[in-house]
């Protein structure tokens, strides 16, 4: 994380921080639901299938790899009362398997003959169904048993007095670090499943799925849908307790969301909330609307930006050493880096043969970085930064946009101040 403070010059705003800007302002959090809120699907029930394939070895599309993935596609599809089943594979599993999938296959290609029978172990949410062999040869009976279940019960939020006061029996966590699919799912994904499952294990309430099933547990989740909400992971709380997708995470969030995943209530941690099993998008954003004033106007946990493509800065350090870091559209310069001063580009000084020449040239004008508006509170807030000056700003102020990486791409440097 960028510590507080950058050093630039100010410039005349640019659209894409401008609409950064005001997606943080609380008028605009009170008038309408952010875009991550009811991103998710509209699934009643989730079935995840739990593979014993590392996430490393996934391709960009299961279906070049899995006869099971790509026919339960084309079979579901095809039953009314499956067809609304949302289905995803996990690294979860411990059936042996004959051999690794090839991560460089691509959805062009289809599976490879001759290998034996896929068989996995599988879950169904909410309900934390269990099924202990799942494959093709059981698909008919697994199919005769989902549509001899229940309704599922009704998934809106309860802050109620008479919610239950005791913690779920157990919660599944999985978290997308599907980089082949989008780099901005492993590139993120893979950091929080890491703290996820340390935080797990400091407060010793549980570990990796493929370990066990009681209390909390994790695993990594493959394509899932909405690379620009990533960090996505699923938080899947038992009895009753919500089986909500989450969005825009951050390692850092690891301690906070094991909180809500390990919370009574059945209240989802809004700002971050994509959406819930058993629920429509429209229901989501009407849960996000009633949400209890004091959530509203907690400015503290406004919901982050989405997440653009990713671009290339280069910072300079106080001894002058270059430095490139990867960031993606939506992020602050401080999601990249810390400290930074950013002058403008100098044109080259003009060539000898221009210099003998009788010819007036103008003078040349320094490229100003593409920045926001310096604001008022940001202002304040630089004058106890040390060591600033007129050309300083708040890293947290300024949005990583693909206008600043073609202004570095042109040969602007952001500048690390020694402090």
């Amino acid at each position: 994380m960028l510590a507080a403070r950058t050093r630039l010059l100010q410039t005349r705003p640019v659209s894409l921080a401008s609409s950064w800007a005001r997606s943080f302002s609380l008028s605009a959090s009170l008038a309408a639901p952010p875009p991550v809120i009811g991103s998710g699907p509209a699934y009643p029930r989730h079935l995840l299938i739990h593979a014993n394939q590392p996430a490393t070895r996934w391709p960009s599309h299961l279906e070049a790899v899995s006869p099971l993935y790509r026919q339960l596609g084309k079979r579901f599809a095809a039953h009314p009362d499956l067809a609304k089943l949302g289905f995803s594979f996990t690294d979860a599993g411990n059936w042996p398997v004959e051999e690794q999938w090839d991560a460089a296959r691509t959805k062009f290609d289809e599976p490879r003959e001759g290998g034996g029978e896929e068989r996995y172990s599988a879950t169904v949410y909410p309900d934390f169904l269990h099924i202990p062999d799942f494959s093709l040869s059981s698909l008919a009976s697994f199919e005769e048993l989902y549509r001899s279940l229940p309704p599922p019960a009704p998934a809106s939020v309860s802050s109620s007095s008479t919610e239950p006061s005791t913690a779920p029996a157990r919660t599944h966590i999985f978290v997308c670090t599907h980089g082949s699919r989008d780099c901005r799912c492993g590139d993120l994904g893979e950091p929080l499943y890491q703290a996820l499952l340390r935080e797990i294990r400091r407060r010793k309430l549980g570990g990796e799925l493929r370990d066990g099933q009681d209390g909390v547990r994790i695993a990594r989740v493959a394509h899932i849908g909405g690379h620009k909400w990533a960090g996505n992971a699923l938080v899947y709380k038992e009895d009753g307790k919500g089986c909500d997708w989450y969005g825009l995470l951050r390692a850092e969030d690891a301690p906070k969301l094991l909180d809500y995943a390990t919370s009574a209530s059945s209240v989802p941690w809004y700002s971050r909330w994509r959406g819930r099993v058993n629920l429509s998008p429209d229901e989501v954003r009407a849960e996000y609307a009633a949400r209890p004033a004091a959530k509203a106007e907690e400015k503290s946990d406004e919901p982050r930006g989405e997440l653009g493509e990713r671009v290339e800065l280069v910072f300079v350090t106080h001894e002058g050493e270059e430095r490139r870091v990867s960031g993606y559209e939506g992020e602050s310069v401080m999601c990249a880096t810390c400290h930074v001063h950013v002058p403008p580009i100098t044109p080259s000084p003009s060539s000898s043969s221009d210099l003998n020449s009788s010819a007036r040239k103008p003078t040349p004008v320094p490229q100003l970085a593409p920045l926001p508006e310096m604001t008022d509170e940001e202002d304040e807030q630089l004058e106890f930064a040390i060591g600033a000056d007129d050309d300083s700003r708040l890293a947290c102020q300024l949005p990583v946009t693909k206008e600043l990486a073609d202004w570095v791409a042109q040969g602007g440097r952001i500048k690390l101040p020694r402090y």
